[in-house]
């Protein structure tokens, strides 16, 4: 008896709950992008829509692989992308590149390629923009990963910044 009243009770008070929701729940104000934030079409970007383009039309082999490397010149890498989390890189492999890391997502760029990257700044100019910030930013590509074999495609790119990081504003 006594739990079929809690059941009762759970599901009238789910339903009250639900009845009072709209159905379709406006996107908050302050969790938009800024209006500056395309990485598909801005120009100038390294892998904006045009950028990819050029990635994968290469050949396979020693045509994609000069062409990765012609990335890698310094300063010449730029790009934009919400963070999703930093954290410092310790004695890690990759402390190279900067003592901060944030993991940023560019979303899906070009038909079914997800692109992300791995940014690598110092503690002062990552960690106040490690949550939900929509940056841009500007640096040396330093390691790079495509996997064309598998749906999604899938491009992740570590990108040594140092101070070139900002937050994206309207």
């Amino acid at each position: 008896m006594r739990a079929t009243s809690t059941l009762v009770l759970t599901a009238v008070l789910g339903l009250g709950l639900t009845a009072c929701l709209p159905k379709d729940h406006p996107e908050a104000e302050w969790m938009k992008p800024p209006k500056s934030y395309d990485p598909i079409k801005t120009e100038g970007l390294t892998f904006n829509k045009d950028g990819l383009d050029a990635l994968t039309l290469k050949e396979k082999g020693d045509e994609r692989d000069a062409y990765v490397e012609s990335l890698k010149a310094e300063g010449a890498f730029k790009g934009q992308a919400k963070c999703q989390s930093g954290a410092g890189t310790g004695d890690l492999d990759h402390s190279q590149w900067g003592d901060y890391e944030l993991t940023c997502d560019a979303g899906t760029i070009l038909f079914d390629i997800e692109l992300k990257y791995h940014l690598f700044t110092t503690r002062a100019v990552g960690k106040p923009l490690s949550a939900n910030a929509y940056v841009e930013f500007g640096g040396t590509l330093v390691d790079f990963d495509y996997h064309d074999e598998s749906k999604p495609r899938s491009i992740t790119a570590k990108v040594m910044v140092g101070e070139n990081l900002s937050r994206l504003k309207d």
